[in-house]
């Protein structure tokens, strides 16, 4: 009987730990949301904020107008996009290359298309920008492509190198028997075995171009700023300060894409990533 009281007392100290755990991690963005729907968010307490005192929707108003959030808003889709799209078409048949090489060829090309990966990304910003001023790339919205390319695709091919690796050698070799050519064997047989783990992978490089920041604040130009530049022109100077409550607003807008997209997305983002999980 103390045995089971035990386990019992240990069950609802792990669900009150789980609960902790779920407030904490909710209330940031809950805070965020009330923030945006209050006049003076800073000078409110956490309790003024979340029972809506002084409610207004005008700080998304500002949001809109002065904030000039469909402009940013279409550079940031279209350079999210762009990066799905490219790093699809270079890393998909890439990291299927690099899973037909073996012995210490794969082990070096792998090491070099990962070697990027290493490096800390502000370590890359000048350097970016220096060879995007020489090529005329400075501030556009081409240059912060190849930017976020740069993240991307190392990521993109040692993920895919997983997915591709449970593809069953048995299927491939069916496949040769059937009178498969090498491209047809990957079309036809192997991609549609990964296609979840591509779908997610595809996702995961869309969050991070759009929520990628650094590269976009040392290499945008006022014609290709994303919206995570966009919000900091709420932040205020020394005579001016934040309009936090605008900048709340802001933020609900650039993140609230994502969290639905993500919804949206979320069993494509587990079926893949645990398609890479074991060798099938």
């Amino acid at each position: 009987m103390s045995a089971r009281l035990r386990k019992r007392g240990a069950v609802w100290i792990i669900h009150a730990l789980l609960a902790i755990w779920l407030v904490i991690s909710l209330l940031p963005p809950v805070m965020l949301i009330a923030a945006s729907l209050n006049r003076t968010a800073l000078f409110r307490s956490p309790m003024d904020l979340l029972t809506f005192r002084d409610f207004t929707l005008e700080n998304f108003t500002q949001a809109f107008t002065r904030g000039d959030f469909w402009f940013f808003f279409t550079n940031s889709v279209i350079i999210s996009a762009s990066a799905v799209v490219i790093t699809l078409v270079v890393c998909v048949p890439l990291a299927y290359g690099l899973t037909k090489i073996s012995g210490r060829a794969r082990a070096a090309v792998s090491f070099g298309v990962l070697a990027m990966r290493f490096i800390p990304y502000v370590v890359l910003a000048l350097p970016l920008f220096l060879i995007f001023v020489n090529l005329g790339l400075s501030g556009s919205r081409t240059g912060l492509l190849l930017a976020h390319l740069s993240i991307h695709i190392p990521f993109a091919t040692w993920m895919l190198v997983g997915f591709f690796d449970t593809v069953p050698q048995e299927l491939e070799e069916a496949g040769i028997v059937d009178g498969c050519n090498p491209w047809h064997l990957f079309w036809h047989v192997s991609l549609p075995v990964v296609r979840s783990g591509v779908i997610a992978l595809a996702i995961l490089v869309f969050i991070i171009s759009w929520n990628e920041y650094l590269f976009a604040l040392f290499l945008a130009g006022n014609s290709a700023q994303p919206l995570t530049v966009g919000i900091t022109r709420f932040l205020g100077g020394a005579e001016a300060g934040a309009e936090y409550g605008v900048i709340a607003a802001y933020a609900v807008l650039v993140i609230a894409p994502v969290i639905l997209f993500a919804l949206t997305a979320n069993r494509y983002i587990v079926s893949g990533m645990t398609a890479g999980a074991v060798k099938g």
